[in-house]
């Protein structure tokens, strides 16, 4: 699978959920090491890189994550790119290729229009997290608020004035910003007062 979508939108995070409830091993490729500036050794770190998660021993047991895998493949055609990161690609591609079916394999990115169209034909669907709307981010930050008041002695969850501050606002940050933001707010306020995060 393929996960999109903006900064702070939740790929990487389900992708760890998603191990966890389905009780597999995570591996999270860092994308970027596998970038070298000899000629031609990026496509051969890809290509070790495959043969070893070919040689898992239990494939269904370990989800393989490429997280942000735009630092690794683009379009080929891509006129501002270098022809070796067009020859990684084809390799990219002709590793999934050959890449067993017992692989649960998921690359996030947040540049899904630069994709090469023939490695996007490679994942199975492509999930767009780029759908939150205004009610799911108010949600998001009503629960994240009660968890961190269930924690912490002080600060006084005040539910409705919160959805009320959450509502009168034009636009709400992404997931990621949004949960820093109110664990920023929690922190940095005063601890005689209660409701100063507000």
């Amino acid at each position: 699978f393929l996960f999109k979508g903006q900064p702070g939108t939740g790929k990487t995070e389900a992708v760890k959920q998603l191990a966890r409830i389905l009780k597999r091993e995570l591996f999270v490729v860092n994308t970027t090491a596998l970038v070298d500036s000899k000629l031609g050794q990026t496509s051969k770190n890809v290509a070790a890189l495959f043969k070893e998660i070919g040689r898992f021993s239990c494939p269904e047991r370990v989800l393989v994550l490429f997280d942000e895998i735009d630092a690794l493949v683009l379009n080929r055609i891509n006129s501002n790119d270098v022809r070796e990161m067009g020859r990684v690609t084809s390799t990219f591609i002709r590793e999934m290729d050959n890449l067993s079916k017992n692989v649960f394999l998921i690359a996030t990115t947040n540049l899904y229009k630069l994709f090469d169209k023939a490695l996007l034909r490679r994942f199975d669907a492509a999930v767009n997290f780029d759908r939150y709307t205004k009610d799911d981010l108010i949600d998001i930050a009503v629960e994240t608020l009660k968890k961190i008041a269930s924690n912490n002695q002080n600060i006084k969850s005040d539910s409705r004035l919160f959805l009320k501050i959450l509502n009168l606002s034009e636009q709400l940050p992404k997931p990621g910003e949004l949960i820093s933001l109110i664990k920023k707010s929690i922190v940095f306020s005063n601890s005689n007062n209660k409701y100063e995060y507000l």
